[in-house]
C-alpha cells in the first residue's frame, strides 16, 4: 500500500516505507467477522483498505458503545501499537473488507528507525487524545441535539473516525456512537426536522440550514425557529 497517504507516517523516508511494506500482512475478513477484542494482547498497528470497520467497547452491563465507524484510508488500534499493552477497544468489519496490521514489535522498529517518523506519530497520537478529550466533554455537557448536529456537521470529529454521510447511518448506529438511546436519538431528529435544522427524502436525511445547525453544534441552544 502507499504508506506516504498516512498523515500519521508523513515525513517518512522511502527506506521506513519499504520496511513497512516488508512486515505488513494484509487480511481480509467477511462482514461480521471479528478483527481483534478489547483486553486481548495488543494486535498491532491497523489501516482500513476496503469496507467499513466498528470500532467500540462493551460495558459491564453488555451494552454495545460504538467509538468510531471506519472507512479507508483510516488507522486504528495506534495507543496499543506503541506501547504493546492489550487492545484498549475491539474491531470488527461491519462489511467484507481488506486491512492491513503490522505488529507492535515490527512497527516500534520501524517507528525508532527515524526521529521524524517518530514524532509524526507521536503528534498523531496527540490528536487521538485530544478527539478523546473533545468527545468525552460532548457526552458530559452538551444535550443531544447539539451532539446530534455535530455529527452530521463534522463527520470525522469522533476519533477522527466517522467516515461517510450520517445520513447513511440508522438511529441504532447514531445511539451507540452518542452515548444513548434509539428513542432518544430519533426524539432529538425529530426536533432538528421540526426546527428546519434537517429535511428528509425518503429514508435520506440532508441538511437543510447548515448555519443554524452549526450554532447549534457550537453553542448547545436549540434555535426556536419552526416550521
Amino acid at each position: 500500500m502507499d504508506w506516504a497517504v498516512l498523515g500519521c507516517l508523513s515525513g517518512a523516508s522511502q527506506d521506513a516505507l519499504c520496511k513497512l511494506d516488508r512486515v505488513a500482512h494484509t487480511l481480509r475478513y467477511q462482514a461480521g467477522a471479528t478483527i481483534f477484542s478489547e483486553g486481548q494482547s495488543c494486535a498491532g498497528f491497523h489501516v482500513v483498505l476496503e469496507g467499513m470497520v466498528r470500532i467500540f467497547r462493551i460495558s459491564p452491563e453488555g451494552r454495545i458503545h460504538t467509538l468510531s465507524l471506519l472507512r479507508p484510508l483510516a488507522t486504528f488500534n495506534e495507543i496499543a501499537a506503541v506501547d504493546g499493552l492489550s487492545n484498549p477497544y475491539s474491531a470488527v468489519a461491519v462489511t467484507a473488507c481488506q486491512v492491513v496490521r503490522v505488529s507492535h514489535s515490527q512497527f516500534w522498529d520501524v517507528l525508532a528507525s527515524e526521529r521524524s517518523l517518530l514524532q509524526s506519530y507521536m503528534a498523531t497520537l496527540a490528536r487521538v487524545n485530544r478527539e478523546y478529550i473533545e468527545r468525552l466533554e460532548d457526552m458530559t455537557f452538551r444535550t443531544i441535539p447539539s451532539r446530534l448536529a455535530k455529527l452530521f456537521l463534522y463527520e470525522t470529529s469522533y476519533m477522527g473516525g466517522i467516515a461517510g454521510a450520517p445520513s447513511s447511518l440508522t438511529q441504532e448506529e447514531m445511539a451507540s456512537i452518542l452515548g444513548t438511546s434509539r428513542e432518544v436519538v430519533g426524539r432529538a431528529l425529530r426536533a432538528l426536522f421540526n426546527a428546519g435544522l434537517l429535511r428528509k427524502k425518503g429514508r435520506q436525511i440532508f441538511i437543510a440550514d447548515r448555519e443554524a445547525l452549526e450554532r447549534l453544534a457550537e453553542t448547545n441552544e436549540m434555535p426556536y425557529k419552526t416550521r
